[in-house]
């Protein structure tokens, strides 16, 4: 059975990626590359999800909306570091327990990809991965909802057709 992640699990570790690399992560490109992660997660494991969120279609492509809320105070400036989690007990909502970030939580086989994707794509400008995304049919198909800011999230089944339908546009493997 495939466990489910919390979209910032994986997004910490790719920041924690980046800061071990020493290379740049802004929030448009963590974005990017952790829809990239999820879509190769997606064809690697027969379609099983790797996050427990869906992306939502925006104008500059997929956005994972707890992950943007988290890092939106960077602008669009590198992010620095993880940002930890707060669990909420529905019972008691004023008792939430602070979970900062360690990378421990994520397996082997999820680290692994998300590596080989962050490798990548770490390198390729932002707005370069916008329009790898803007490019798919996938997202260009919503433009009208996009606008009217009405778009359906993706549906990781059809991320996972796109992409194992249309491997060259895998670009992971470039």
């Amino acid at each position: 059975m495939n466990e489910k992640y919390d979209p910032m699990d994986i997004a910490n570790y790719l920041i924690y990626l980046a800061n071990k690399s020493e290379k740049n992560i802004t929030n448009l490109q963590l974005q990017k590359i952790l829809y990239f992660v999820n879509a190769k997660y997606l064809v690697e494991n027969n379609g099983a999800p790797l996050m427990t969120e869906k992306f939502d279609r925006w104008a500059y492509g997929p956005v994972l909306y707890e992950v943007y809320s988290n890092f939106r105070n960077f602008g669009a400036q590198p992010i620095t570091e993880p940002a930890g989690v707060y669990n909420f007990n529905s019972s008691d909502p004023f008792n939430a327990e602070f979970k900062p970030f360690d990378p421990s939580y994520i397996s082997d086989k999820v680290k692994e990809t998300a590596t080989d994707v962050f490798n990548a794509l770490i390198d390729i400008k932002a707005f370069d991965l916008v329009g790898y995304t803007h490019n798919e049919s996938i997202w260009s198909d919503y433009k009208k909802e996009i606008e009217n800011r009405n778009a359906p999230k993706y549906e990781n089944e059809e991320i996972f057709e796109f992409f194992r339908k249309n491997p060259q546009e895998q670009i992971w493997k470039k």
